[in-house]
């Protein structure tokens, strides 16, 4: 991986810096993207410490915020002229329902609207840099997506069902944007890492949701290192045995309940309609 290039969103806790730890083992460069320029820097001074790889950067982005997108986009293509990896990994679990500067609901902003519009931009230095490759930290916890919906207008809102409409969404985007590039070397794969309490996913969360999640993670639940482990091999691999726009765990590619073509690119040409309303 020397001299690749990896953007990964993010990457400032959780499962996000130890892709990027495992990443940097393997001598790639790395940007750290997080909306937290203060934490991002304390995991790359412990990334470095660890790998003894120098190449790795901070880069501050809010992806509800579709300003701060585009000023980073501007501003990494005067540094870089190609991506190798970008791993879309920030993931956000709202308890109660906010607007984003995308007048969007928050969860689907961030989660689902933020990286396609990063995805989007960031397009010409991915064809620069193939083969390259996408990856979407999706989950397994999916499901009850309404695309006339994605703002809980006609729905009461619940930030549970919020979050699995956008993790429904990345793995049904990740195949629509596996068709659009399929003809510039780009490779698209969405993953699940697992259930894993320990990360900042859950801070909302009541206590009495804390402490359901705890016990959950007494049965289900995985380790940071195990959720990240497949993100680093889609990453590295050279050559993934499965299908460009994927749904992948534990190294092996799962069918998907939502592969839908059509309704697949109904989602993509919701997202673009929303993303052609702002500035």
């Amino acid at each position: 991986m020397n001299n690749k290039v990896i953007v990964i969103t993010g990457a400032n806790r959780g499962i996000g810096k130890e892709a990027a730890k495992e990443l940097a083992k393997t001598g790639a460069k790395i940007y750290l993207v997080s909306r937290s320029v203060n934490s991002a820097n304390e995991a790359k001074e412990e990334i470095i410490l660890e790998t003894k790889n120098e190449n790795i950067f901070v880069r501050e982005l809010d992806l509800s915020s579709p300003e701060s997108i585009r000023k980073f986009v501007d501003s990494f293509k005067k540094e870089e002229s190609k991506i190798d990896v970008l791993i879309n990994n920030a993931g956000l679990w709202a308890g109660n329902k906010i607007l984003s500067s995308f007048n969007t609901e928050m969860t689907f902003s961030v989660n689902v609207l933020g990286h396609q519009l990063l995805t989007k931009l960031l397009v010409d230095l991915l064809k620069n840099g193939a083969p390259s490759r996408i990856i979407n930290v999706a989950s397994h916890f999916a499901g009850g997506l309404r695309i006339d919906d994605v703002n809980f207008d006609k729905r009461k809102y619940s930030g549970t069902l919020a979050y699995q409409n956008t993790k429904q969404a990345n793995r049904m985007l990740t195949r629509e944007w596996a068709r659009q590039l399929e003809n510039f070397g780009i490779s698209v794969y969405s993953m699940t890492p697992g259930f894993i309490p320990s990360t900042d996913l859950f801070r909302d969360q009541n206590l009495i949701g804390k402490a359901l999640l705890r016990l959950f993670g007494l049965i289900e639940g995985r380790t940071i290192q195990q959720g990240a482990d497949t993100i680093v091999w889609l990453a590295s691999s050279e050559k993934i045995p499965g299908s460009n726009g994927g749904f992948f765990k534990d190294r092996k590619e799962e069918k998907c309940k939502f592969s839908n073509p059509v309704e697949e690119k109904k989602l993509w040409d919701k997202c673009e309609e929303i993303l052609s309303r702002v500035k």
